[in-house]
C-alpha cells in the first residue's frame, strides 16, 4: 500500500505553527499592510535634512524603525503561508506584495545611510554626546561607517533597492521550481511498494536501511534536479550574477569582501576554515573505512553517504521517538541554561504552537526558524520520529531561542544578530542535547544511533558545507572575471571537490553526485554556508565550557544570546571565551569527531 501525505487544507490547525498569532485573519493583515503602505510616503520628508540637528536625526530613525517593523510583521505572515503549500497562489500573490512593499520602503529610505554618512565625524558626535536616544545606538553608526566607501548617491542607492526586486525575484522562482514544480520518480521498494519522491520524504528514503531503496531514493531525487539542471543553472548563475554586480556598483573588492564587512570578520577566518579543513580530510577518510566496513560493503556509492541528508545508518533496531520524547529529551539536555532559557522553549513547544512540525503536500524540504520582532520565533521542519528529527528540532530551537533572548533584551535596531552567530546558537543545542544523551543512555543501538546523529551533523557541517564553500569560491571567482559558468562546469568542480573529501573511499556517480549544487538552496545566500563551520567549531567549545564550569560559563552563553546585534559576532564571542580568528576552535571540533569515530568503531565492532 502505497504511503502519501495530507493537503495542507487537510492539516489540522493545533499540527500548524500559530500564523494566526501573527494575524488574527487575511483582513487584519490587508489593514496592516495598507497602514504600512501609507507610512512609507511620509519617510520621503526627511531627506537631505538628517545632518540639520539631532532631532531631525533621531525622528527620522524612529519613524523609519516602526515601518521596518510593521513591513516585517506583513512579510512574516505571507511566507508563513507559503511556506506552509508552495504550490498556494494566493499566500503566493500575498509574498508578491509583501516584497513590492519591503521594495517601495527600500527605495523611499534609499537616501539615509548616504546622508547619514555625509554627516561630519565631529558633528555626529556631537549629535551623540547631545541627544541620549542616540548615544546608545552608537553601534549601528560605527557599524554604518564600515560601508562608507561602498554607499552611493541617495539616486544610486534607489535605483539598486528597486534592483533587489529583480535579486530576489530569481530565488523565488528556485524556491518556486524545487517545491512546487519539480516531480520526482517514485521510488519502488524490492516487494513493489511504491514509495513517493518529495521534498518532505526523500530524507527517509535515502536513510532506509534497504539499500535498494536507498538506491532508489537517491537516483530518482538527483535525476529530477539533473531534469531541471539547465534552468536551475540559469537560476543560480543570475543570482551569482546579481551579487557581482551589487559589488561592482559599490565599490568592493569581491563578492566575499562585501558579506565579511557589514559583520567586521576578517578574510583569515574564512582561509583558516578551508585550509583547517582539507587538513583534517584524513579524519574524514577514517570514517568513511568505519562506516564501509559497519555496512559490510567493498565500496561506499553516493546512496550511502548522501550530501544533503544522513550517510546509511549501521543501526539494525532503530527506536522510535515521538514529538513529546524529543521535547522532553531537549529540554532535559538544556536543563544548565536554566529556566531562564527552558521556561519560554518549554512554552514555544508545548503551548504556543512554535513548530510546524509534520509533512504535507508542497511543503518544503529542510527546516528553518522564522520570526520577526514582536511575534513568536517560529519553526517549519518536517518531523520524522527519530534522533535525526530531534537533532533538526534542537538545531532550529537553537535559532529560535537565540532570537527570544535577543528581541526581548535588545531593541529593535540591535535584535538581528549575524548569520555567523546564528550558526552557533543552534550548534550548541545540538551539542548539549547530544552530551546529555551520551552521558544518560546505555543501550548499544540507542548510543550507536546519538553517535550517527552526531556525526551526521559533523557531516553536514564540518564536510559538506566547507566544501560548498569550497565551490562558492571558485564560482563567484569565474563570475567576477567574467568567465562562462555552465550547469556541467559547476558539476565538474563538484565532483573534483568531493573527489579529494571522499578519497578512494566512495565510488562516484559521477553525473547524479554533480549536480549536487542544485539541490543546496543555501547557494542563494553568497558565503553564506561556511558559517556552519566556523559555527559548529563555536558551539562545541562553548558547550565544553558549560558542562565543565556550570552557572558561570552558561551566563556567559546566555549573554552572547542577548547580545543579538549590539556588537560583531567576533566580539560577543570572544565574550563567551571563544575566539574566531584562529583555527583552534576548528582542530579542536576535528578533535570531537574523531573522539566520536573512536566509540562508534568499538561499537561496530
Amino acid at each position: 500500500m502505497s504511503q502519501s501525505l495530507p493537503n495542507r487544507k487537510d492539516v489540522p490547525l493545533e499540527r500548524q505553527w500559530a500564523f494566526e498569532s501573527v494575524y488574527a485573519s487575511l483582513e487584519e493583515w490587508e489593514s496592516a499592510f495598507a497602514a504600512a503602505a501609507a507610512k512609507i510616503p511620509g519617510i520621503a520628508r526627511f531627506e537631505g535634512h538628517l545632518g540639520e540637528s539631532s532631532a531631525m536625526l533621531l525622528q527620522a530613525i524612529e519613524e523609519i524603525d516602526v515601518v521596518i517593523q510593521e513591513i516585517g510583521r506583513v512579510w512574516l505572515y505571507a511566507s508563513m503561508l507559503q511556506a506552509g503549500d508552495a504550490a498556494d497562489q494566493a499566500a503566493q500573490a500575498l509574498c508578491s506584495r509583501a516584497m513590492a512593499l519591503s521594495i517601495q520602503f527600500s527605495t523611499t529610505s534609499a537616501f539615509y545611510d548616504p546622508e547619514v554618512l555625509a554627516i561630519a565625524p565631529e558633528r555626529l558626535a556631537e549629535f551623540l554626546a547631545a541627544e541620549p536616544e542616540l548615544a546608545w545606538r552608537r553601534h549601528h553608526f560605527e557599524t554604518l561607517s564600515l560601508l562608507r566607501p561602498h554607499v552611493r548617491s541617495a539616486e544610486v542607492e534607489g535605483v539598486l533597492a528597486q534592483v533587489g526586486e529583480i535579486s530576489g525575484g530569481v530565488h523565488n522562482a528556485h524556491d518556486a521550481l524545487i517545491d512546487a514544480d519539480l516531480k520526482f520518480a517514485d521510488a519502488v521498494t524490492p516487494s513493489g511498494e511504491r514509495l513517493p519522491v518529495a521534498q518532505g520524504t526523500v530524507a527517509s528514503l535515502v536513510q532506509h536501511t534497504d539499500r535498494a531503496v536507498r538506491k532508489a531514493g537517491w537516483e530518482s531525487y538527483a535525476d529530477g534536479y539533473l531534469g531541471m539542471k539547465n534552468t536551475l543553472a540559469a537560476c543560480l548563475t543570475t543570482s551569482g550574477k546579481s551579487e557581482v554586480f551589487h559589488v561592482r556598483t559599490r565599490g568592493y573588492e569581491n563578492v566575499l569582501q562585501s558579506r565579511l564587512v557589514y559583520d567586521a570578520i576578517p578574510r583569515v577566518v574564512v582561509e583558516n576554515l578551508l585550509a583547517t579543513v582539507k587538513e583534517n580530510l584524513p579524519v574524514w577518510h577514517r570514517y568513511w573505512n568505519v562506516l564501509r566496513k559497519g555496512l559490510g560493503v567493498e565500496t561506499l556509492h553516493g546512496y550511502d553517504v548522501p550530501l544533503y541528508e544522513s550517510p546509511a545508518t549501521l543501526i539494525t533496531r532503530r527506536a522510535s521517538l515521538s514529538f513529546d520524547d524529543s521535547v522532553r529529551l531537549i529540554c532535559d539536555g538544556m536543563a544548565p541554561l536554566g529556566e531562564r532559557y527552558l521556561a519560554p522553549m518549554r512554552c514555544g513547544l508545548t503551548e504556543d504552537r512554535w513548530v510546524d512540525a509534520w509533512p504535507n503536500v508542497g511543503k518544503g524540504s529542510g527546516a528553518f526558524s522564522s520570526g520577526t520582532y514582536g511575534s513568536r520565533p517560529f519553526i517549519m521542519m518536517n518531523y520524522d520520529n527519530d534522533y535525526l528529527s530531534l537533532s533538526t528540532l534542537a538545531h532550529e530551537l537553537g535559532h529560535s531561542m537565540h532570537s527570544y533572548l535577543s528581541w526581548g533584551k535588545q531593541p529593535h535596531i540591535f535584535s538581528n544578530y549575524s548569520l555567523f552567530a546564528a550558526e552557533t546558537a543552534s550548534n550548541f543545542n545540538q551539542a548539549m542535547v547530544r552530551a546529555h544523551l551520551l552521558a544518560t543512555v546505555t543501550d548499544r543501538d540507542v548510543r550507536l544511533q546519538v553517535l550517527e546523529e552526531a556525526i551526521s551533523n559533523f557531516h553536514r557541517y564540518l564536510f559538506v558545507m566547507p566544501t560548498l564553500a569550497a565551490f562558492e569560491l571558485d564560482f563567484y571567482t569565474k563570475l567576477e572575471n567574467r568567465e562562462p559558468v555552465t550547469a556541467d562546469g559547476m558539476s565538474a568542480k563538484i565532483v573534483e571537490l568531493f573527489r579529494e573529501g571522499y578519497g578512494d573511499a566512495v565510488e562516484l556517480d559521477e553525473l547524479r553526485l554533480g549536480i549536487t549544487w542544485a539541490q543546496f538552496s543555501h547557494l542563494y545566500s553568497a558565503y553564506y554556508v561556511y558559517q556552519y563551520a566556523t559555527g559548529i567549531s563555536a558551539a562545541n567549545a562553548l558547550a565544553q565550557q558549560v558542562l565543565a564550569e556550570g552557572q558561570p560559563a552558561a551566563d556567559r552563553y546566555l549573554s552572547f544570546l542577548e547580545a543579538g546585534g549590539s556588537m560583531y559576532p567576533l566580539d560577543a564571542l570572544k565574550l563567551a571565551g571563544i575566539d574566531m580568528t584562529s583555527p583552534a576552535p576548528i582542530t579542536a571540533a576535528f578533535g570531537v569527531l574523531s573522539g566520536m569515530i573512536d566509540e562508534m568503531e568499538k561499537l561496530v565492532g
